[in-house]
This record gives C-alpha cells, sequence and structure tokens, in this order.
C-alpha cells in the first residue's frame, strides 16, 4: 500500500462513537475506485468529517459530513458539469441487524440511518457508499444551463422515401 492509504483509518465504530473521537481529511477522488465510474473526471478532492458521540438516549453516533465539487456527465447534452455534493449523515450504531428497529415501530427514526457495530470499518467505504447514494440517477444540467438537447442522431432515410421513389419513378437521391 502506499503513504496515501494509511491516511484513511480503520475503526472500530461502536469504540469510535462512544470515545466521542474525530476523523477529519481530504481525500482525492481518485481514491474512491467504484466511484470513479459515474465521474467525468477524477479531478479534485472529498472533504470528510466523521464525528462520534453519544445521544440524550446514551445511542452511539456517527455523523459524517462529506464535501465535494464532482464532475458529472449530462444525460441530456453529454456534457460535463460540476455537481456540488454536500452531504450530511447520522449513523445510529447497533449490536446487530436484528437490533434495527422496523419502520413501524415507534423507536425507528426517518433522520438517521443504522449501521451495525464494527471492529474493522474502512472509513472510505463508508464514505464513498454515501457519496453513490447521494448521485442523482441521471445526472443533468439545470434545464436553463444544458448546452443540448440530447445526442444527434444520424440522419437515416425513412423506409417510406424509398417507396415513394418507386411510386414517382425516382430514387431517394435524386
Amino acid at each position: 500500500m502506499t503513504a496515501q492509504a494509511i491516511n484513511v483509518p480503520v475503526i472500530n465504530s461502536l469504540e469510535f462513537a462512544r470515545k466521542a473521537l474525530e476523523f477529519h481529511d481530504i481525500l482525492p477522488l481518485l481514491r474512491f475506485s467504484r466511484l470513479s465510474e459515474y465521474l467525468a473526471s477524477s479531478d479534485g478532492t472529498v472533504d470528510i468529517s466523521l464525528i462520534g458521540k453519544v445521544d440524550a438516549q446514551g445511542r452511539p453516533i456517527l455523523q459524517l459530513r462529506v464535501q465535494a465539487a464532482l464532475i458529472l456527465t449530462c444525460q441530456r447534452c453529454l456534457d460535463s458539469f460540476e455537481y456540488s455534493l454536500d452531504l450530511d449523515a447520522d449513523f445510529i450504531i447497533v449490536a446487530n441487524e436484528n437490533a434495527i428497529p422496523s419502520p413501524d415501530s415507534d423507536e425507528y427514526d426517518d433522520e438517521v440511518d443504522y449501521l451495525v457495530a464494527e471492529t474493522q470499518l474502512q472509513v472510505i467505504d463508508l464514505v464513498e457508499d454515501e457519496i453513490l447514494l447521494a448521485l442523482p440517477l441521471a445526472p443533468k444540467h439545470e434545464e436553463s444551463t444544458c448546452g443540448g438537447t440530447g445526442r444527434t442522431e444520424l440522419e437515416k432515410p425513412s423506409p417510406f422515401a424509398v417507396l415513394k421513389g418507386l411510386k414517382t419513378g425516382k430514387s431517394q437521391n435524386d
């Protein structure tokens, strides 16, 4: 591994939250291998802030903040454009999947996500997962700033033009 790979920690998520630890870093987009296939350019950085804490109910929490300027390809005109990503995610850490409350229960909080406690949580994987979830399904410029209306199609002769030419005795190339 390169010296760069040492920057991003592997944490014990439960301990990180209970000890109120923090991680702040700026990483190059090139470090996010799964994200790169969605980008028009891998130039740029991702600003990451991960804060552990225990909430008023005594639940361990991870607060993730990610900011980046991503270069995406507009699905309307196929030009690249800058997409500002500014996401905040709160995770309640639970012992196992069974501890995640069902959406029907009173304990369920739709403002936060639940994360199963891990002793070897790769912070970069957590960040990349959240970025991928935040990307638009079909990225597009704003309607007023889009440079085109879509892919230009090659002009194909109408199949009926051939029939019209036969009827009038002319070929379509005349």
